[in-house]
């Protein structure tokens, strides 16, 4: 009877309705999050709290429900567009009573925490310099400098007493710390390491250019990255929400000719043969290997700590070896250790954690 009691009950709380907060909510991750984010910051478009004092409701509202007639024709949406780099925001297809749902969900969000509140981010550091980027073996290894030497020098004092056969396998040993330690190490790999990979792609995209230069934010292109275990390969689509507008602003007729290569895979988009464009994938874990963005976007760790320094990639590569080990002694981090932005240290080391 108790059991039967327990099962009614949490069928019961299953069952219910979500509030209307969380259905506004849930509105705002589908719609905005994307680019915007209430009380942290701009993202590709402007931080959304206080919104409600910044602008009138009546404007809201049509900019959400009209939104590329509001950018072609309002002089303050037109200012907006100019201030973040001409990156058109994409049409909602809201009705007005969604767009005044989802502006009290930010009116409301604005005001602080709805549940318990969060220890709040040290203000003092900027959590950009705390990222710690993965080795890829690109620097000196000074203790393997300071070993090649130490063999350079015993190599010389052996080969001066007359010992012309050690002395040329000390100063073979030698070498071989030299180039290790300078950089040869990253070329050489345990079978199935792919650090360093870094394969042509069908169209050069330099993330250089787009996430350094530019500085559009990662999860302007990955969005899936906050909200889905996997990040996801930006569609052609989301390429032609800016490429749209920079050749609309350049007044150029043709395109480049990798812009051109966007251009003719979206134009296929409805044909009978589309051609879509066919990535190689660089970041690719074993099949028994489960691993969630969404949970690692959740807790502040930056895309750079595993994938390394993309905004300086004009290629993209694997910057971490990815390996069980590299993983694991990251999960053992603790707060002495930890970078200070991270919401939480001390990940699971349970094996059923990462392999179901």
């Amino acid at each position: 009877m108790i059991k039967l009691l327990l099962l009614t009950a949490l069928f019961t709380h299953a069952a219910e309705a979500p509030s209307q907060f969380q259905k506004d909510a849930a509105l705002f991750q589908a719609k905005c999050a994307k680019c915007h984010t209430v009380g942290r910051g701009d993202r590709v478009g402007p931080d959304l709290k206080g919104l409600a004092e910044r602008r009138e409701k009546a404007w809201i509202v049509g900019f959400i429900t009209q939104t590329q007639s509001y950018l072609d024709n309002d002089p303050e949406a037109k200012k907006l567009l100019a201030k973040f780099n001409g990156v058109r925001m994409e049409t909602t297809n809201m009705s007005a009573a969604q767009a005044e749902a989802l502006l009290g969900y930010i009116t409301a969000a604005s005001k602080g925490p709805v549940g318990p509140e969060e220890e709040p981010e040290p203000e003092a550091e900027d959590p950009a310099s705390k990222v710690r980027m993965p080795a890829e073996g690109r620097g000196a290894w000074l203790p393997g400098v300071a070993a090649g030497l130490l063999l350079l020098a015993v190599a010389v004092g052996v080969w001066q007493l007359g010992f012309n056969i050690p002395a040329a396998a000390l100063l073979a040993l030698a070498l071989v710390a030299g180039y290790w330690s300078l950089g040869g190490r990253r070329y050489h790999r345990l079978l199935g390491d792919q650090q360093g990979f870094a394969p042509v792609q069908p169209i050069a995209y330099s993330h250089a250019t787009h996430a350094g230069k530019l500085k559009i934010d990662c999860l302007y292109c990955h969005y899936a990255a906050s909200r889905s275990d996997v990040a996801g390969v930006p569609s052609v689509s989301v390429c032609m929400n800016c490429h749209n507008a920079v050749r609309k602003a350049a007044g150029a007729a043709e395109p480049s000719p990798e812009i051109a290569k966007v251009v003719a895979a979206w134009e296929t988009r409805l044909s009978s043969a589309p051609k879509p464009v066919e990535w190689t994938r660089i970041h690719d874990l074993p099949d028994f290997v489960h691993f969630s963005h969404r949970v690692h976007v959740a807790n502040d760790i930056r895309c750079q700590e595993c994938h390394g320094p993309v905004q300086d990639m004009a290629r993209v590569r694997q910057a971490s070896s990815l390996s069980m080990g590299w993983c694991v002694n990251c999960h053992r981090q603790q707060k002495a250790v930890a970078p200070s932005h991270w919401k939480r240290t001390g990940g699971p080391l349970d094996c059923a954690a990462c392999h179901w």
